[in-house]
């Protein structure tokens, strides 16, 4: 009886530290970034463009260096969000910037488009938008930030 208990004991420490592994290798890659809540409720009445692919939108004061929107495929509600933060830039002193589209303001935010690229405006490194935030260039090795993107019928809402 002695050997099982010894037999589980050990099953359970080994399944503990198995865990206690995965918790550790587990953490996000962007975690120097601050926790700031990101609630951001969007209706396409106010922002039909974007459910144009490729077109995006910047709201600023929004996480922390702004929060970047970008409509990949909106047929099957697939919309990446994004915080401008640089992640090579430890200090939050990056913004990656998107180029907005001439003549095309929408207040609260600007209607962007920029080859589904933005570019860090201090280090120059280069992220896929239309990629998952992938830096493609320059010292950035580092995804940009995320947030969940949650879609519904004519609106969708951009959380943490």
């Amino acid at each position: 009886m002695t050997s099982l208990k010894h037999i589980i004991f050990k099953q359970i420490g080994i399944a503990l530290f198995i865990f206690l592994v995965c918790i550790s290798c587990s953490k996000d890659q962007n975690s120097f970034l601050p926790s700031v809540r990101v609630n951001i409720p969007i209706s396409f009445a106010n922002y039909n463009f974007l459910t144009i692919p490729g077109n995006s939108a910047v709201f600023e004061n929004q996480g922390v260096k702004g929060v970047i929107l970008v409509c990949v495929d909106p047929g099957t509600s697939q919309y990446f969000a994004y915080d401008a933060c640089c992640p090579n830039e430890k200090d939050y002193s990056g913004t990656v910037v998107v180029q907005p589209v001439k003549n095309l303001v929408s207040p609260p935010s600007t209607i962007f488009s920029s080859d589904f690229f933005g570019i860090c405006n201090i280090c120059g490194s280069k992220f896929n938008l239309m990629g998952g935030g992938q830096p493609v260039k320059g010292p950035a090795t580092h995804y940009l930030q995320s947030y969940h993107v949650i879609t519904g019928f004519d609106s969708l809402t951009i959380t943490n």
